[in-house]
């Protein structure tokens, strides 16, 4: 497969995935005291996304591997983790200062998730979001795009990012302006575009790096703990 045509299979099916979910939730009555809406979200994208990584790996596109990995590089990926969130809320700030927005409370998001009690938040969204949305994006979109890994932005001379972990995390980032079909306001949905731009991009790296799922799930579920922790002072 030609790279310019890897690229675009690779989003148009990132973009159907990620549309499905969306989908089946609309058309799926679904009603539960404790099961968010979102469950029927994330196990679609999941679903999809697992046959789409089982499907390409089996047919030799792209390789789904588990390396091992030592302790520390979790611990690293936490650390990175939390300064890019920092950076981001600190960025979206700066922004939104300078062109006159107001500045909302930072609470756990969106709201969708301001609905939830914390027990909630922390299996469907702490745990299982970052699960099913890291094979997403992570698992089948950046190594379906791992053709393209020799288009490099380096930061420094052991440190680069790839032209996959760049789009896989704008991609993440992106997909999050479906926000804008509730009620959450403008200036919140543009900081969680920003920081999960920035996560996304942190925890396609340590994937990358690691040829292992697990660092990303790890550092997306970094990234959600500032919610988690609000959500037991809101």
């Amino acid at each position: 497969m030609k790279k310019s045509t890897n690229l675009i299979v690779g989003i148009f099916l990132t973009l159907i995935f990620y549309g499905m979910g969306i989908f089946v939730s609309k058309i799926i009555s679904f009603k539960s005291d404790f099961f968010p809406k979102s469950f029927i979200t994330h196990s679609t994208m999941l679903l999809f996304s697992i046959i789409g990584i089982v499907y390409f790996s089996k047919n030799s596109y792209f390789s789904f591997q588990f390396k091992k990995l030592r302790f520390k590089y979790y611990f690293i990926g936490v650390l990175i983790a939390i300064a890019g969130f920092i950076i981001a809320q600190i960025l979206a700030t700066l922004f939104l200062t300078i062109f006159g927005f107001e500045i909302d409370p930072s609470g756990r998001g969106h709201t969708g998730i301001e609905e939830m009690s914390s027990l909630q938040f922390f299996v469907f969204i702490f745990i299982y979001a970052s699960i099913c949305e890291e094979f997403l994006f992570r698992g089948f979109t950046q190594n379906f795009l791992m053709p393209l890994n020799t288009i490099r932005f380096n930061i420094s001379k052991n440190v680069y990012l790839s032209l996959p972990v760049i789009l896989s995390g704008v991609l993440f980032g992106l997909a999050h302006l479906i926000l804008l079909n509730t009620e959450t306001s403008g200036p919140m949905i543009f900081r969680i575009v920003i920081m999960t731009w920035i996560g996304g991009t942190i925890a396609g790296y340590f994937q990358e790096k690691h040829q292992n799922i697990l660092p990303a799930i790890i550092v997306h579920m970094t990234l959600n703990l500032p919610g988690l922790l609000m959500s037991f002072i809101l």
